[in-house]
């Protein structure tokens, strides 16, 4: 995989992660009132199910795509030498 493109699914995938680790806070059940004020405040959307699930969606794939793209980086053993370690 090339470094820039690794580059960019790691920037992306960060992105991704804080966004779904974002919902699950704002969705988080012990401050559901609050963080329901606060939308009605803001002009925001109420905490729902639907918010929750995207969070719990998109932060194990995004951590998944980050684990990937950092993982390609090493480069395979040539076919003459067995693998290192």
């Amino acid at each position: 995989m090339k470094s820039s493109l690794r580059y960019a699914i790691v920037i992306f995938s960060s992105a991704v992660l804080v966004f779904g680790l974002g919902c699950l806070n704002y969705t988080k059940i012990g401050q559901i009132e609050r963080h329901t004020e606060f939308a009605q405040r803001n002009a925001l959307p109420a905490p729902s199910l639907g918010l929750a699930h995207l969070g719990m969606v998109l932060t194990p794939l995004s951590a998944g795509l980050i684990g990937y793209a950092i993982g390609r980086r090493v480069k395979p053993c040539p076919p003459n030498r067995p693998p290192v370690g």
